[in-house]
């Protein structure tokens, strides 16, 4: 017997989007915003874009959220950005992208320095920004919100909460996810096909969680191999970088097995723990492998950050 999870909040689970609390977090509200972070423009610690231009709010806040409520991860709206009830390390990687290839987000091993504040339950904040009417038809743009609204995002951080970073690139040992010798287990997407009980994923695309019996699965529909390799497969012990030479996006399925309910009227059992998925044994279920490499690692370095003023 199939049946399908109701929509809610947080549609994605922890136990399909592995890695770091970060990334966790910050996928669980699986919202568009996400989409902004996978064009990286060439940056440098001041992400000023492709324009030139210093990017600025005209009018922005910063206030700790103490009412609580629903936890909304911040969005552009159509004349500026909004977040309430959440965590400030999201802010920070969402102005602050990789410029590596095929990467949307820094993971928790790819950032030196952030302070635990920054993650905590306890320092949720609301952030409202408006642009400037006359950079409205440029905001307005899609071509050109992203690369606007990191701009401001890193103007906004600088002023509140004196944020000073930097990128930095190592050698080091990573995963490499190559398609396996008898090649992927998935499809390329058909944009046409509808998906009416589906809901936005971080990047782009569409995902829908079916719960069965003895397992659940998740669909995702119309996304790349770099969220793929961002969302899905999650902390390996090391960076995982994507060389399968798939270009496009695909409809893909990972099904995870759920623990066994204990019977009813019999002896008080400890619940069974959620069974994980490792990124290898999902990569084995599309048709891929991760093979051990080395390659250039990039970070992100915040070299100086402070609780926000507010205003």
């Amino acid at each position: 017997m199939h049946r399908r999870a109701q929509p809610v909040e947080t549609s994605i689970t922890p136990g399909l989007l592995r890695g770091g609390r970060l990334l966790l977090a910050l996928t669980a509200f699986a919202v568009p915003v996400l989409a902004h972070m996978i064009r990286p423009d060439p940056a440098s610690a001041e992400d000023t874009g492709k324009s030139g231009k210093n990017w600025r709010f005209a009018v922005a806040s910063i206030r700790r959220n103490n009412s609580g409520g629903p936890q909304h991860f911040g969005a552009p709206t159509p004349d500026g950005y909004q977040m309430k009830n959440s965590f400030l390390a999201g802010v920070i990687i969402t102005a602050y992208i990789p410029t590596t290839p095929g990467t949307a987000i820094y993971s928790d091993d790819q950032i030196m320095g952030m302070p635990d504040w920054a993650y905590g339950d306890h320092n949720h904040y609301d952030i409202e920004g408006k642009v400037d009417d006359a950079d409205l038809p440029d905001w307005q743009n899609p071509a050109r919100q992203p690369e606007m609204m990191r701009g401001m995002l890193q103007a906004l951080l600088a002023d509140r909460l004196k944020l000073v970073a930097h990128r930095s690139t190592k050698e080091g040992p990573v995963y490499s996810l190559v398609v396996g010798k008898n090649g992927p287990k998935f499809k390329e997407t058909n944009p046409a096909e509808p998906h009416p009980n589906a809901y936005s994923f971080p990047g782009g695309g569409l995902v829908a969680m079916e719960m069965r019996d003895t397992d659940v699965a998740a669909h995702y529909y119309g996304i790349t191999i770099a969220q793929l390799t961002t969302f899905l497969l999650g902390s390996a012990g090391r960076p995982i970088q994507d060389n399968s030479g798939l270009p496009g996006k695909y409809d893909i399925t990972i099904v995870k097995p759920v623990p066994p309910r204990s019977q009813e009227g019999g002896p008080q059992q400890p619940a069974p723990e959620d069974p994980e998925l490792s990124a290898f044994s999902i990569a084995e279920q599309l048709g891929l492998k991760l093979q051990s490499a080395r390659g250039t690692i990039e970070t992100l370095v915040i070299d100086h950050i402070e609780k926000p003023s507010e205003n």
